[in-house]
């Protein structure tokens, strides 16, 4: 089985792995490949496989750890309804939201701004038109040409 972990360890390269990082996850599933099945029959294929397999789910975890830091995880503008609603803001944070308000406003077009609207309003909106708004809101208030 050792051929077998070379040549596929030269074909799926994993950067924090080391030659016995590889050999070690060989061994693993080959243990859980002989636990399996009790006859020798295309053991050597199915090794290949889930071996090959093993490799593919690794790199892919170890891509996604690292997409998961370069997304910005955004503040839901639904999220703020409760607390501007319920009446405690404070003058401060009513001009804020105000100022906030009129930026995004005028920033959208004017489909958006009827959705937007429509959102304030208490209307009821397809999934679809709500995700388009939160992005274009989302735009408007995290552009990066303001710096």
């Amino acid at each position: 089985m050792k051929p077998i972990v070379m040549k596929l360890m030269k074909q799926i390269r994993i950067r924090t792995w080391k030659i016995e990082d590889y050999l070690q996850e060989g061994m693993i599933i080959l243990h859980l490949l002989l636990e399996e099945q009790s006859n020798g029959q295309k053991l050597h294929t199915k090794f290949k496989v889930k071996y090959h397999q093993r490799l593919i789910d690794e790199l892919r975890r170890g891509y996604a750890k690292k997409r998961s830091h370069d997304h910005f995880i955004g503040l839901d503008v639904y999220e703020c309804s409760d607390w501007i609603n319920s009446g405690d803001t404070s003058p401060d944070n009513e001009v804020v939201f105000n100022h906030l308000l009129a930026e995004v406003y005028e920033g959208l077009s004017a489909h958006y701004q009827d959705l937007l609207l429509r959102q304030m309003r208490g209307e009821e909106l397809t999934r679809m038109e709500r995700y388009r708004l939160r992005e274009k809101i989302k735009a408007i208030l995290f552009s990066e040409d303001e710096e």
